[in-house]
């Protein structure tokens, strides 16, 4: 029988003779690591030591931490790392090991960071304009800077507020925002230069001052350093919270931002300087420049106690002002802030949005503008009955015509579908213009000489007048002047009468009536509106045209005539212009006379002359010709 072997057991002890607990093996291990602790601070304690002596030194022999020291540093940093992974390479088996793989590669990533870091030093570290400046040059253009400042930024202020004042421009309720006047145009251009001007002048200083973090932030240069953060902050903080209040503001008219985008080179303003304000001072990186400055401002006061030292040095108050537009711009809410930012940043896509839509917006219009879908090539109204029509006709006289049957005449509100402005012939302007002394006035005060009225036409338009010359001598007169597809263009009466056809003569002193010619032949050339946009003159469609040259301006009278909302937009469809005929047609004070009428009859195949009454009735019909007989 096999013999079974146990393992002995120890004996028991009674609990009354047990002996302390032997200790625990744990202990050795714990002091190693405690005692290696404790002489990696006493040796890190003797080389900080080192560390804080040698920076003593440096730092009293004038040695900059941008770039000198830091980079130094760097340069020991990067030195080091090269070190230790040469060192863990030569450790042959412990670079072999999956912990030895891992710091090899994560020392070699701090390495490359360590360089890309030394080269930004390098370049951050190079001369600047404002670090160039003497210490004595430096602190006289500082003060004159802070005064220019501060008046700069009370002009922006100044600016804003006459905006603010035209609350009729800018509706805060709702309402539907109109279309400035002529007046108004320019009211809100002069502001608005002024602005920009304003504006790009405070940037050029906050540009300047932005490099101050090449100021060394030790004792060496920490005044100019705070001065110069200070002063970009400033203007930083005046241009962000005045184009913030502006841009809200000036948002609230759409017709308005219109008219501020236009080439304006006179005025010293380029095409799209409302995108540009936006852009340039209110994105998303001028919003993380204000908070970033705030954060940095509170640093400089804990750590340095800079807020202190700019009391005890002269330029509390310049603290005190940033602090304060800090504190203006908390109220509107980071929210408020956000939005207007990612609104300016998101400006330049809109923009590529509709150049991209808005050439087939032209093309579809251009094609409706063309295309007749029925007794196509002939016209109700025909030569005779123009014939008997012409003489009653003055220069300055607004006509209104319709050609039926037309796809256009769909997409256009109302009846009347087109406006246009008879200047008459060059007899017709010599014996309106010539002779009256109130025109020859007006020429007068506008050019500083006296001449008559057609002779001022030959002169200032020669190849307008020519071109009536030219067409005169062949029978055919260009005593139109109208807006169509092709853009602003000199017609005959044949061409632009068709089914429909109305003269109303504005009653309006001459010289109004000849300012009115002066101002069609100016647009000459210009192209055709085809976003319908009233806001701007760019580009004009028929009715702006009328509109534009017929408004008052200057305190002088015009025809009152106000746009209306169609499709979400001011705008002015012939069609009104027919109706305030009819609303007015009774009244003393009334803008327009009647003239002469050509009525086409579908039924009868030709148009004849109608009286003021049936006129007056034609803006409440429909713009479907079949439901007309």
């Amino acid at each position: 029988m096999k013999r079974r072997f146990r393992r002995p057991q120890p004996a028991s002890t009674p609990p009354s003779e047990s002996i302390p607990d032997a200790p625990p093996r744990q202990a050795p291990r714990r002091s190693y690591r405690a005692g290696q602790i404790c002489f990696g601070v006493g040796v890190a304690a003797i080389l900080m030591g080192v560390g804080a002596m040698a920076g003593y030194w440096l730092a009293d022999a004038g040695t900059r931490w941008l770039p000198q020291m830091l980079a130094g540093l760097l340069a020991v940093g990067m030195l080091s790392l090269v070190l230790m992974i040469a060192g863990m390479f030569l450790i042959g088996p412990y670079a072999g090991r999956e912990v030895g793989r891992r710091r090899i590669v994560l020392f070699t990533a701090l390495l490359l960071g360590a360089g890309i870091v030394r080269v930004a030093v390098h370049w951050a570290g190079a001369p600047k304009p404002l670090t160039q400046l003497t210490q004595r040059a430096f602190h006289d253009g500082f003060e004159a800077d802070r005064r220019q400042v501060a008046q700069l930024a009370a002009t922006l202020d100044g600016l804003r507020r006459t905006f603010e004042g035209r609350a009729d421009l800018f509706p805060a309720d709702g309402a539907s925002p109109r279309v400035a006047s002529d007046d108004e145009e320019r009211f809100l251009v002069d502001v608005w230069a002024g602005f920009v001007d304003t504006a790009f002048a405070l940037d050029q200083i906050r540009a300047f001052y932005e490099d101050y973090y090449a100021f060394d932030l030790s004792r060496l240069e920490r005044d100019r350093h705070v001065r110069a953060f200070l002063l970009t902050f400033a203007a930083e903080l005046a241009l962000y919270e005045y184009t913030a209040d502006l841009i809200e503001l000036v948002d609230r008219n759409p017709n308005v931002v219109k008219l501020l985008e236009l080439d304006r080179r006179s005025r010293g303003l380029t095409a799209g300087s409302v995108t540009w304000v936006r852009e340039e001072l209110l994105g998303l990186t001028d919003l993380a420049r204000v908070a970033g400055g705030k954060r940095y401002q509170q640093w400089l006061a804990m750590a340095h106690g800079a807020d202190a030292d700019a009391e005890a040095r002269g330029y509390g108050d310049l603290w005190r002002e940033v602090e304060a537009r800090l504190a203006r711009l908390d109220e509107k809410g980071t929210l408020d802030l956000t939005t207007a930012s990612v609104g300016a940043d998101l400006a330049p896509l809109m923009r590529e949005v509709k150049a991209r839509t808005f050439p087939l917006q032209k093309g579809v219009a251009a094609f409706l503008g063309d295309f007749k879908v029925k007794r196509k090539g002939r016209y109700l109204i025909d030569p005779e009955a123009l014939a008997a029509m012409k003489p009653t006709l003055q220069p300055g006289d607004i006509m209104l015509a319709r050609k039926n049957w037309y796809l256009s005449n769909v997409g256009l509100p109302g009846f009347w579908p087109h406006a246009l402005i008879w200047t008459g012939t060059r007899a017709q302007l010599a014996e309106a213009f010539d002779d009256d002394p109130t025109v020859t006035a007006w020429i007068e005060r506008r050019t500083g000489r006296p001449e008559t009225f057609t002779a001022f036409v030959a002169r200032r338009f020669p190849a307008a007048w020519a071109a009536m010359e030219k067409a005169e001598a062949l029978g055919e007169p260009l005593p139109i002047i109208e807006a169509i597809s092709e853009g602003v263009v000199q017609s005959t009466l044949e061409s632009a009468a068709g089914d429909y056809l109305v003269a109303l003569r504005p009653r309006l002193p001459n010289w109004i009536r000849a300012r009115a010619i002066v101002f069609a032949l100016r647009q000459l050339g210009r192209p055709y509106d085809f976003d319908f946009d009233f806001a701007t003159d760019h580009a004009l469609v028929c009715t702006e045209l009328v509109w534009r040259a017929y408004r008052p301006r200057g305190g002088t009278p015009g025809l009152r005539i106000p746009p209306v909302v169609v499709a979400g937009r001011k705008t002015l469809p012939a069609n009104e212009i027919a109706r305030v005929f009819t609303d007015e047609m009774q009244r003393a004070d009334r803008q327009l006379d009647f003239v002469y009428y050509l009525e086409g009859s579908e039924a009868q195949g030709r148009a004849v002359a109608g009286d003021r009454f049936g006129f007056a009735a034609t803006h409440q019909r429909s713009k479907w010709d079949f439901a007309q007989d």
